[in-house]
């Protein structure tokens, strides 16, 4: 990532060289396809909103499953304009995770932080900022790259966010995943979870 990648102009230069590529690439639709069935599967493919949506992987693959209205928001306007979306269904937002607010009356069935978290400071907080934006049983799916040190930044942000949403007290863990592909030689902790009502 270079060194601009905190501002959108960075993320627009590492879009527009085509850094992120790769993440079209075979080994990593395993955690698309988990995504996916854990909203098919709640009933969460009514409104979803992703969170550092990028070019919209997720809603190409969620849109052959049926998805009705689908949000994504990042930071870099010129992932946006590469994003193949059908504008009946789906609406795309530049903006930042720690500061976005939906629309007047706009609720989600589900949030997804995709590979995004890494770049908050507090994962947890942001999560939890979220979750007023969800209908009524509505879930927020995670999924965070695990690098191979135990002592990482990365998985030192993980261990936080998985002991904020172990909490019974305000969410409940619908389903939690290591997901290993041996083909790249990477790691991602997944976890659908839904905040329990005050």
């Amino acid at each position: 990532m270079s060194k601009n990648a905190s501002t959108a102009e960075g993320w627009d230069e590492e879009y527009e060289a085509g850094r992120w590529a790769f993440l079209r690439s075979l080994p990593e639709s395993g955690r698309y396809g988990i995504i996916g069935m854990w909203l098919n599967l709640t009933n969460s493919m009514d409104e979803v909103l992703d969170i550092g949506c990028g070019e919209g992987l997720l809603y190409e693959r969620l849109q052959p499953m049926g998805i009705k209205r689908y949000v994504g928001m990042d930071l870099a306007p010129a992932a946006l304009e590469i994003a193949n979306v059908d504008p009946s269904i789906a609406s795309l937002r530049a903006g930042d995770m720690h500061t976005f607010e939906p629309q007047d009356g706009e609720r989600f069935s589900a949030i997804v932080f995709n590979e995004v978290l890494h770049f908050a400071e507090d994962p947890a907080a942001v999560v939890a900022r979220y979750a007023p934006f969800l209908k009524d049983d509505g879930v927020i799916a995670l999924s965070m790259y695990s690098p191979k040190r135990p002592e990482s930044g990365a998985n030192k942000l993980i261990a936080k966010l998985w002991e904020a949403t172990d909490d019974e007290s305000k969410w409940e863990v619908l389903d939690d995943y290591r997901l290993v592909s041996d083909k790249k030689g990477v790691t991602w902790r997944m976890r659908l979870v839904k905040p329990v009502p005050a």
